[in-house]
């Protein structure tokens, strides 16, 4: 990014929204500085025909941490979420090519877990094209946000429901109203003649993934599984998680998905509180949300809601979100 000026000149800036400071960080600091996204390429090109100048620095270095307290357009890329004056957030959204670019943050933390879906706000025809070609392509490659294993050959044997574990949860995080445990115990007690797969998380600490498989043992009718979330989730009456992105991939398939914390896609997932709640979840999910608009939701989403670098039309909303922000003329 050629636009983009240096951490050691960053420090130096004029104060007021004629500046926009990117504060990457881990590994976004290397990334962005190798000019491996496309978002940001061609954002910071829109900022710099609009007058800002762009620069890089460091997510909570001395000098992000001094530039937040100043009047700059700020982008967020990997860091907590935060809210202020010229504060936005840029973060990959649960599919690939579709970004968040919020004033709050990203994921759960974003501003879509206080919006409202309507279907009556998106047009059907638009939606179902949108949703076949993005679910079409994901499903047939096998792609998702980790890479899975390969799909099987033949379908995997049904199940009651499969539960998609997070990284961390060996304690019930604020944000989490069930822990994995909840979820297992009261899936697998449901029906104890009927399966349930548990797939841990890749990315999950040792220590963490031995909890899980020592709760499993405890229940016969449970299957941990590394298969791909594909074929799992085809395989299921119902799907279970907190808020992981598998939850949202799981809406590709048309499935009831149960969300056991805070989500911003709770509109098209049953949240249950308690396990009761969730019990009563497994057993009328199905049924709740049999007639879901599920093509007008991915519409509404992932092609109103988040952005697309690789759209014409990218550059334009992604300023219009700016300008709105800083509520420029």
């Amino acid at each position: 990014m050629e636009q983009l000026k240096s951490p050691l000149s960053a420090r130096n800036i004029p104060v007021g929204y004629k500046s926009a400071v990117i504060h990457a960080y881990g590994s976004w600091l290397a990334a962005l500085s190798e000019n491996k996204h496309d978002f940001f390429t061609k954002l910071t090109q829109k900022l710099v025909q609009q007058g800002l100048s762009a620069y890089l620095v460091e997510g909570n270095s001395r000098t992000s941490r001094g530039l937040l307290e100043q009047s700059h357009l700020h982008i967020i890329v990997g860091g907590p979420a935060m809210y202020g004056a010229g504060i936005m957030h840029a973060f990959p959204s649960y599919l690939w090519g579709f970004w968040y670019f919020d004033e709050i943050g990203h994921g759960w933390n974003s501003s879509l877990r206080f919006s409202r879906y309507s279907s009556d706000e998106v047009d059907a025809a638009n939606s179902a094209f949108f949703f076949n070609g993005v679910t079409g392509y994901m499903l047939r490659e096998n792609v998702s946000k980790i890479s899975q294993e390969p799909r099987m050959d033949a379908p995997l044997r049904l199940a009651t429901a499969t539960i998609f574990c997070q990284p961390t949860n060996s304690v019930n995080p604020r944000h989490s109203y069930l822990t994995t445990e909840q979820m297992i115990e009261t899936a697998s007690t449901y029906d104890k003649d009927a399966l349930v797969y548990v797939k841990p998380h890749p990315h999950q600490s040792k220590s963490n993934r031995r909890r899980i498989l020592e709760i499993c043992e405890d229940f016969p009718n449970v299957k941990t599984t590394d298969a791909s979330i594909h074929d799992l989730i085809e395989a299921s009456r119902v799907v279970i998680t907190q808020n992981s992105t598998t939850g949202f991939e799981a809406l590709m398939q048309r499935k009831p998905v149960i969300t056991c914390a805070k989500s911003d896609y709770w509109h098209a997932t049953l949240t249950p509180r308690t396990v009761a709640d969730l019990r009563a979840a497994i057993e009328f999910g199905p049924e709740t949300m049999r007639n879901f608009d599920f093509e007008g939701y991915f519409h509404w989403f992932l092609e109103l809601q988040c952005l697309e670098p690789s759209k014409d039309n990218f550059a334009e909303r992604a300023w219009a979100r700016v300008r709105e922000k800083l509520m420029l003329s």
